[in-house]
């Protein structure tokens, strides 16, 4: 029975539990939302991809307080992620959720502070292109 565990044990050390290495090959993405000048910190980044042809159903990366971001994806249901994205082109929508002035508790649903032109990949103008090889960094300068 020992001899059984430690063979069980050596196969999945093998395999690897869940390194994160799996899924499409991507390509570290990065860049900095500004509105009006100002860096934006707290947007919301949602990247859809233009195609289904790159393999995942999107990405979201959340702004620091100089307004950078890094693009990860979650694979496996959410229990691995990858920093990055597949090369392709990728709709982007940016929105940042603030309760109401005066407002401590969710009695009303926070809203959008950000141009409504931005709110969704249908609306937004935003779109990247991720390459294999280069830099990708994409700098959103939003207008009010």
């Amino acid at each position: 029975m020992t001899s059984r565990f430690a063979c069980c044990v050596a196969l999945l050390a093998a395999i690897g539990c869940g390194s994160g290495t799996s899924g499409p090959a991507t390509y570290p993405v990065t860049g900095v939302v500004t509105l009006a000048g100002a860096p934006v910190e707290g947007a919301i980044l949602q990247f859809t991809p233009a195609s289904p042809d790159l393999g995942i159903a999107g990405a979201q990366a959340t702004t620091r307080p100089d307004g950078t971001f890094d693009v990860k994806i979650e694979l496996d249901m959410g229990k691995t992620s990858k920093q990055g994205l597949p090369p392709g082109e990728y709709k982007v929508a940016v929105t940042k959720l603030e309760l109401a002035p005066g407002q401590t508790t969710l009695t009303k649903p926070p809203q959008n502070v950000l141009p409504p032109q931005y709110a969704t990949t249908d609306s937004s103008p935003l779109t990247i292109t991720v390459k294999a090889d280069g830099e990708n960094r994409f700098d959103f300068p939003l207008a009010k």
